[in-house]
């Protein structure tokens, strides 16, 4: 008995009702999309749908933890930065030279110091540099137990970076104060290599 080949094929469907099935899969897909999964785990709540059933509340919920999860990492990580950079800015070398390394980030407006411990007479060698945004500086020195408005002014200006040597004239802390007057962060980074007993990011 011949068996005809179509029967084998009577009862599948044709490409015409699997492109309608696909297309159905993906608007009910897109459906659920909207008014289900945004709404409850991101707080999107385009159609309002999410917001009567609840949902919204429960993505606001997960989103609020998410943000102030990521916050609290990073202010974690800056002070760690900042610690580590105060703490482990000065390194004697194998003859008694110091060396030592600072990098730090201003804010817009924000303004910070870096100060190397010396006595009179006390030279180091010294580099400074942005990431390419000019800053106001003034270098400059107190004596111990100076008030903060007594220091002596030995340069400043507006640079994105300075080198040379320095030779102290009294006994103190000299180095530099920076401000960021930009409108976005800016990375310093600062380093010398001579005489002092402290090079360190100043609180």
């Amino acid at each position: 008995m011949t068996q005809n080949p179509n029967q084998n094929t009577a009862h599948l469907p044709t490409l015409h009702q699997l492109n309608r099935a696909t297309l159905l899969a993906v608007v009910v897909a897109s459906g659920l999309l909207v008014t289900t999964v945004l709404p409850a785990e991101y707080g999107i709540d385009p159609t309002g749908v999410g917001n009567a059933l609840g949902l919204k509340e429960m993505g606001d919920a997960k989103r609020a933890e998410h943000l102030a999860g990521d916050r609290a990492v990073t202010e974690k990580a800056d002070t760690s930065t900042t610690n580590a950079q105060a703490a482990n800015a000065t390194a004697s070398t194998a003859d008694g030279v110091q060396s030592g390394k600072v990098s730090l980030t201003l804010q817009p407006n924000e303004g910070r110091e870096v100060k190397a411990t010396m006595k009179a007479g006390e030279v180091f060698d010294f580099i400074w540099s942005t990431d390419g945004k000019a800053v106001n500086y003034d270098q400059h020195g107190e004596e111990p137990g100076a008030a903060s408005n007594e220091y002596t002014s030995y340069d400043k200006g507006t640079k994105s970076s300075a080198s040379g040597k320095f030779r102290a004239p009294f006994d103190g802390t000299h180095g530099w104060f920076w401000r960021n007057r930009t409108e976005s962060p800016v990375i310093i980074t600062v380093s010398a290599t001579g005489q002092f007993s402290k090079f360190e990011l100043k609180e």
